[in-house]
């Protein structure tokens, strides 16, 4: 018996690459069993982790290379089987490839694999916020950067839609007014829906023109009277302020007192400008004036008519670039139950995987590497009879 017979490359290569190729092809085929549709990975950003399986295996193998050349080192050729003859190469290679598998199959389970579907009934947990957009033609005013419009939805977009801290289950609803308010999207928990209708929101989504910013309030409220009587309300109100229609502050208190609605404000644009900014023509450009009788029309930020809205509505007010914290503040709020959903879900199918993986490394110990007695014994009598 050499060192060829003690740790051959063929068995070796067998177990260490063949078995986890076998695993390789069983998933494909199962991939191509199930519906392509259904078939998708919580994590498949995780696909590296399969690389562990075959630098495990590079690595026993070069293991084995290791332990060939050693036993080259015996100067003895009977002394080398003399030392190891109780060992079973097959039974090494067979534990050696167990483990790749297992690392493969735990790697397969990491990467979260779901298929088929099931109904599930998710009850909603959250705070129901109306977010109240202006969309005036003031909100084309360039003193922030590149406007107040477009300001006002970045920072909706980052604080609403793209923070974790921001609970997924909080359902929202947007409202664009001027003149007067149009629903664009009721409450929902589908944060996607809102960030979709929130981008496509221009000057031209509120049907009149002007700015009515207690109109505003009352269709939110209106909005917000469908809600569970001990739910969290909020109206958050992103505009810079100037109103032409008269009785915000009213429809704040009316908000608050009737209907336990918060209303909170932000207000949009410079306020270190003491005659605010021109306020741009769209049909001739932005950089042509708005004219009103032959008189450029400028727009001012009214934070002090913002806060008196917010302080009728036992709200609060912020300036657009402080919205994160009025975010944090509403992540703190009581959560009540809102709604219970059906939704389409994925089916999770990893514990499989992982299954499969621990079931290999707890069988992997019972496997023993040397041979039985009777095993020995039959090997000392056949190297008896070669030596002799």
């Amino acid at each position: 018996m050499n060192q060829r017979a003690l740790y051959p490359w063929s068995t070796w290569l067998a177990w260490v690459i063949g078995l986890p190729l076998v695993l390789i092809v069983l998933g494909a085929v199962l991939s191509a069993t199930v519906d392509v549709e259904t078939l998708v990975f919580d994590h498949p950003n995780r696909w590296w982790l399969c690389a562990a399986g075959p630098l495990a295996g590079s690595l026993f193998l070069y293991g084995v290379g290791r332990r060939r050349s050693a036993l080259n080192r015996f100067t003895s050729a009977r002394l080398a089987p003399l030392l190891v003859q109780r060992m079973s190469p097959t039974r090494q290679a067979l534990r050696a490839g167990m483990l790749v598998a297992a690392i493969l199959l735990i790697a397969a389970a990491l990467m979260g694999p779901r298929w088929g579907m099931y109904l599930e009934k998710q009850k909603v947990f959250g705070v129901d916020i109306v977010v109240a957009l202006d969309v005036s033609r003031s909100m084309l005013v360039q003193d922030v950067r590149p406007n107040r419009l477009e300001s006002a939805r970045q920072h909706i977009r980052e604080q609403l839609t793209e923070r974790a801290v921001f609970s997924r289950s909080h359902r929202l609803a947007l409202l664009a007014f001027a003149g007067s308010a149009s629903l664009k999207l009721p409450l929902t928990t589908d944060h996607l829906a809102f960030r979709t209708k929130l981008e496509a929101m221009n000057i031209h989504s509120a049907p009149r023109g002007g700015t009515a910013i207690g109109e505003a309030i009352r269709r939110a409220v209106d909005l917000l009277s469908g809600s569970p009587k001990d739910a969290t309300k909020i109206i958050l109100l992103l505009t810079d302020g100037e109103d032409h229609e008269g009785g915000p502050v009213k429809a704040a208190e009316v908000a608050w007192s009737e209907h336990g609605i918060r209303v909170y404000t932000v207000g949009v644009g410079d306020p270190g400008l003491t005659v605010g900014a021109q306020v741009p023509n769209p049909e001739r450009g932005m950089n042509s004036p708005l004219l009103h009788d032959g008189q450029i029309v400028f727009s001012k930020l009214d934070v002090d008519g913002l806060r008196k809205i917010a302080e009728a509505g036992h709200g609060g007010y912020r300036s657009c670039a402080e919205l994160s914290l009025l975010v944090d503040a509403i992540s703190r709020m009581r959560k009540t139950e809102l709604t219970t959903e059906e939704r389409m879900r994925h089916k999770p199918q990893y514990q499989w995987f992982l299954a499969a993986a621990l079931l290999l490394l707890c069988l992997e110990p019972l496997i023993a590497e040397r041979r039985s007695t009777e095993e020995v014994a039959a090997q000392r009598v056949w190297q008896q009879e070669t030596w002799a």
